[in-house]
């Protein structure tokens, strides 16, 4: 029967320039279950550890035609590969099995191989080492990948796959694009693959591109020398050079100006920027994360953001669902924001009644996760029951007519501004306490205008 290994047979590489070596590992291999594969210089020897799919063990002569099997030793044990070395000598120096102890080998074996069981058993025990180090590993990853996404909560199907490619994401170095409506937490899904990735003990640094000026952003971004501008009293650098060696996230990116989009993409292409008023290049080597709630696609064919920045940027894509895509996951959201909002106003946690969930899960959420934990959170804080029904809602959703137009954005035309006019409206006649005239003067309309828009919208006077 042959040897399983995570449901597939172990793989041996034996390196060693003479062909009774390689036979003889070859035949014992083979009778204890292991795939082999063999090489006879340094040079095949490092071909094969660069594959996707490296060995599961390496044996390794000292002695090899085109370098010092201990050189590659030493390479390994400076990898993230967790790959076991048995090296083997015909010379059987005390001085090599000391340098090869030293720089991590597993076991060292002499040549003539005169106990063959002794082989076998160090070779099997090197084989469960691995497995065991690579066990190890996953479970590490598993622990991590849960407080990491403690703060993303869902069950859905779209949801799970995010979580998947958050995780795949985290393990490469490519630019990554998350695309999503305001409210759907890019800026979490970010800060996770930040966390999860091998950039982890370098800087988090996130910044959002449509809150500053197209000369502050740029400022921001790239620093700037001393007297660049007025104002610039001494040299101070940018987000890109704080966040080397960790993560630059560009939020909103889709609002950054043409300008600055351009030396975002010099910065992508040359791995280094120049600071305003300077023409020295600053190596930098931040790991870039992009998001935006706009389609950039649209954005490059209206000529509002440069095709060859966001064929560079647009390397590994994450959608992040609305929350009407995946409604399911409203009750899971409900009962964290719950929980978080009443461990940290010391309060007790209210009962939501299934009338209520369903509700909630019928509303629609322009502003998705976002509105729905500031809505639950204003329950929380002015609901005075314990106890939480369909009807005790109503009036926490309504409190503000202006809430009616968040989200319009995503609208059709017609429909965002009737679902305006009708905001607008109620709350001019609520202001002027249903007086027409007082209507019509606060908002500069004739009162016959106010009438009609009024019925037109069928607005009742209280």
């Amino acid at each position: 029967m042959k040897t399983r290994y995570n449901n597939r047979i172990p793989t041996v590489l034996v390196v060693d320039d003479e062909a009774f070596a390689r036979r003889f590992f070859e035949t014992i291999l083979e009778q204890e279950g292991y795939a082999c594969r063999t090489a006879e210089t340094a040079a095949q020897c490092r071909k094969f550890l660069e594959l996707e799919d490296p060995p599961d063990l390496l044996i390794l002569d000292v002695r090899l035609p085109d370098g010092n099997g201990l050189d590659i030793l030493k390479q390994v044990s400076g990898s993230d590969l967790d790959l076991p070395v048995i090296v083997i000598t015909a010379y059987g120096f005390i001085s090599d099995a000391v340098n090869a102890m030293k720089l991590g080998a597993f076991d060292f074996i002499t040549k003539p191989f005169e106990d063959t069981n002794k082989v076998k058993i160090s070779i099997k025990n090197a084989i469960a080492h691995r497995r065991l180090a690579l066990e190890n590993r996953r479970l590490r990853t598993q622990l991590q990948s849960r407080s990491v996404f403690q703060n993303m909560v869902g069950d859905s199907k779209c949801m799970q796959r995010v979580f998947e490619l958050v995780e795949k994401a985290a393990r490469v170095g490519s630019h990554i694009l998350i695309e999503g409506e305001s409210g759907t937490g890019k800026d979490l899904v970010a800060e996770a693959i930040h966390n999860l990735s091998e950039q982890r003990d370098g800087r988090f640094v996130p910044v959002n591109c449509a809150a500053l000026s197209e000369s502050l952003l740029e400022s921001a971004l790239f620093g700037y020398e001393k007297g660049a501008f007025t104002g610039a009293h001494r040299t101070t650098p940018g987000f890109f050079e704080e966040a080397s060696g960790g993560t630059l996230f560009l939020d909103e990116i889709g609002d950054a100006s043409l300008g600055v989009q351009a030396k975002i993409l010099r910065a992508v292409e040359e791995s280094a920027i120049y600071r305003v008023g300077s023409t020295k290049p600053i190596s930098v080597n931040a790991r870039l994360i992009f998001a935006t709630n706009k389609d950039l696609s649209k954005e490059v064919a209206e000529g509002r953001f440069r095709q060859d920045l966001y064929y560079r940027i647009n390397i590994i894509k994450i959608h992040l669902p609305s929350l009407r895509e995946r409604k399911e996951d409203i009750p899971l959201l409900v009962q964290r924001f719950m929980d978080r909002y009443a461990s940290e106003a010391g309060v007790s946690r209210k009962g939501f009644e299934n009338g209520a969930t369903s509700y909630l899960m019928q509303r629609d959420w322009p502003g998705n996760v976002r509105e729905l934990k500031n809505f639950v959170e204003r329950v929380m804080a002015l609901h005075p029951h314990e106890s939480v029904t369909r009807e005790d809602l109503r009036p926490y959703g309504e409190e503000d007519p202006l809430r009616a137009i968040m989200g319009v954005e995503f609208l059709h035309f017609d429909e965002a501004r009737e679902r305006f006019e009708r905001a607008y409206f109620e709350s001019l006649i609520a202001k002027a306490k249903g007086d027409l005239s007082l209507a019509a003067e606060y908002s500069g309309k004739h009162v016959a205008t106010i009438y009609r828009k009024i019925k037109a919208l069928g607005i009742r006077i209280k």
